[in-house]
């Protein structure tokens, strides 16, 4: 692959709106091929025939959006770890037996994921508050997938989809917050409120069945029957957000002021920690970050971007390491490695 997942990232970029709280924008749509069996039900012959259709979305393409075409059983390990590391490809499909292949964005923010759960899997991934930026990458990328084959759809259910939970308009808006005053005051259950009065759901950094890590929350529709794209996009962008966006930075103001000598014991000590460790597990170094991420958004450490920690919460994952360090290094050791980075990074 020509894709170099470490030059081209998304998080690169350093103007990211509510980036402070707002970590990532994700927009997801699935779509089954009309005439086709659903995916768990399909032959290999089947998924071979599905994926030959969708790859048509990759010729003869514009400049400007151009997709690379990736036969995941052909794929090494590594990589396709390392696209699972990124968000790009869930973990059910990289360890999936069946025909199955990946359409992906040299910036490695939009991907067609084809046999997944769904025949087809269209996703954007943007850096911060640009949830309305990613629902038209999305769009975009399905008027390319129809032009070439039909969608199933049923005129009063919508896009027929595996799971009933997507029937509709198959939409998934999602965004990744980061918030550690909440939790340190003890608020977070206010943000669980609203999710629960707007139909949203709350999960880990990992999305469902997982846990917050490095106080990173994963917050997304449940709903798609009965609503437009825009509708839903809106409920979480317009709606949720700007909220919960203030609550934070109120609390950030709060912890500032009034647990001014526990925030900076908390931000030095991870940050002396991740500067001198020689060996540190993912769980305790994401935890550091997300702590060290907070003192740089309150102003106590200014020689660090919150771009560098935004990074860094992805490269510091084995698959990651193994690329930036180009060697195959055992699981036992990727602690070093790691340790390795997170002192190079934070001690320029």
């Amino acid at each position: 692959m020509a894709i170099d997942p470490i030059k081209n990232c998304p998080f690169n970029r350093d103007d990211s709106p509510f980036g402070d709280v707002v970590l990532s924008s994700r927009a997801r749509l699935a779509r089954n091929l009309d005439g086709f069996p659903f995916v768990h039900r399909s032959s290999s012959s089947d998924c071979k025939e599905v994926s030959s259709l969708i790859k048509q979305i990759c010729e003869h393409q514009p400049d400007d959006a151009i997709l690379e075409w990736v036969n995941l059983d052909e794929l090494d390990a590594q990589s396709t770890e390392l696209f699972v590391e990124r968000h790009l490809v869930s973990s059910n499909l990289a360890n999936a037996t069946h025909p199955r292949a990946i359409a992906i964005g040299p910036e490695l923010s939009r991907s067609v994921m084809v046999n997944e759960e769904d025949h087809v899997r269209i996703q954007s991934i943007r850096p911060g508050l640009q949830l309305d930026e990613a629902r038209k990458d999305v769009e975009a990328l399905d008027e390319r997938i129809e032009e070439v084959i039909a969608y199933a759809f049923d005129e009063q259910l919508g896009f027929l989809t595996a799971c009933p939970t997507n029937v509709g308009t198959g939409a998934r808006f999602s965004v990744m917050l980061h918030l550690p005053a909440l939790r340190i005051i003890k608020d977070l259950q206010r943000v669980r409120n609203a999710c629960e009065g707007m139909s949203l759901a709350i999960r880990g950094y990992q999305g469902e069945g997982s846990k917050a890590i490095a106080d990173l929350y994963q917050v997304s529709n449940q709903v798609t029957l009965g609503y437009t794209e825009e509708q839903l996009c809106s409920i979480i962008a317009n709606d949720f957000l700007p909220p919960v966006i203030e609550w934070e930075r109120e609390a950030r103001k709060s912890v500032a002021s009034n647990q001014y000598s526990k925030l900076e014991d908390q931000t030095f000590r991870s940050l002396g920690l991740l500067q001198s460790a020689r060996m540190i597990k993912l769980h305790e170094a994401m935890q550091c970050l997300g702590n060290i991420r907070l003192g740089v958004c309150l102003g106590l450490i200014d020689s660090i971007e919150i771009k560098t920690i935004n990074k860094l919460f992805i490269e510091i994952h084995p698959a990651h390491l193994r690329h930036i360090y180009g060697i195959d290094t055992p699981d036992a050791e990727i602690h070093s490695l790691r340790s390795d980075l997170l002192r190079e990074k934070l001690t320029q």
